[in-house]
């Protein structure tokens, strides 16, 4: 295995990787993630994703990029353990529940938590997900490394690695790769051990040096930002003045918007309304509504004037609600 691992070219070794994955329409991007009702597309115009999974079991990688920015809220599971890296160094720019690190910072995800990624377009991101009994039981002679993993905030964590964040990104290629040769379905528990075993060695030798992993501060901005957030998936009309009272404990509401333009460089009245927009498509999208009109659908979501709801929408995912609308299963069957 260690022969495999020196220094390769990553942006231009996972964006060949890529170019072999077929192109993913939204509705398909987010349901490959397990609920598409935690994937918002912030940015305007027509969707387009490209993402190679591979793995089962104790370790399972996931390679993507997308041409517009996302909001994913990323849950984890009992026996999870998640390294989240970005692969390409010319998109930095990822955000973890706010915050914004460079290429060898990793956040790391303990199991049952949940965090809010903010991807530009474009950004080519590297997830690897581990067995977290089987993890903790390899670095058992490491036991200050197992307290730090044990102690993982519930929200995640960052820490600065580029060794690290090499050998997350060596975990993944190597299984792409390994998947693309069959290697995984001739010995699997093998080929996952020695992933799992090359993450060890990584985490091992960049706490000897220093006995203890460098982590980021969370910003001030950020527990105004997810409690907005939280507010508006609630309810889109929580910034007016007959809204919640858990908005004046957020502060005034030019800090709310200063928490937003910092983090997601989006005021909350447009994100509310960008939230709206995506909710109205996955209705469009979903057999359930196949029912009501798209007028109804419109107006459920705050939208009563159709020549705007058109607008904002052509404007937002490049095409018209019918278009949607028409690629939903029910009325493909209907064809």
């Amino acid at each position: 295995m260690n022969a495999f691992l020196h220094n390769f070219d990553y942006p231009r070794c996972f964006n060949d990787l890529l170019k072999s994955a077929k192109e993913h329409s939204f509705q398909d991007y987010a349901t490959s993630h397990g609920d598409d009702t935690h994937v918002v597309q912030l940015s305007a115009g027509r969707f387009g994703a490209k993402v190679l999974t591979t793995g089962s079991g104790s370790v399972s990688t996931r390679l993507e990029c997308c041409n517009q920015v996302i909001e994913r809220e990323m849950s984890s599971g009992p026996d999870a353990l998640v390294f989240h890296v970005c692969v390409d160094e010319h998109h930095p720019d990822l955000s973890y529940n706010g915050i914004t690190r460079e290429t060898d910072w990793v956040f790391v995800q303990p199991p049952d938590a949940k965090s809010v990624l903010i991807s530009p377009p474009w950004s080519v991101q590297l997830t690897v997900q581990v067995s977290y009994t089987s993890f903790l039981h390899h670095l058992s002679s490491m036991p200050e490394i197992v307290q730090w993993i044990t102690r993982l905030n519930r929200n995640g964590d960052f820490l600065k690695s580029t060794l690290i964040a090499d050998r997350l990104r060596d975990t993944g290629r190597l299984a792409i790769e390994f998947s693309k040769q069959e290697i995984w379905t001739d010995d699997p528990d093998a080929v996952a051990k020695n992933l799992m075993l090359s993450l060890i060695i990584g985490l091992t030798l960049q706490w000897l040096p220093n006995n203890a992993f460098p982590t980021y501060p969370k910003p001030n901005v950020l527990n105004r930002f997810q409690t907005m957030r939280r507010l508006l998936l609630e309810n889109h009309e929580a910034l007016h003045d007959d809204g919640p009272r858990a908005v004046s404990k957020l502060g005034s509401r030019r800090s709310i918007e200063k928490a937003f333009s910092e983090l997601i460089d989006m005021g909350p009245v447009m994100y509310a309304r960008v939230l709206r927009l995506n909710r109205a498509r996955r209705k469009f999208r979903d057999p359930a509504f196949s029912g009501q009109t798209i007028g109804d659908i419109a107006a459920e979501e705050g939208f009563w004037e159709w020549s705007r709801f058109t607008s904002y929408y052509r404007k937002q995912f490049g095409e018209l609600p019918s278009e949607t609308r028409s690629r939903s299963p029910r009325f493909k069957a209907c064809a």
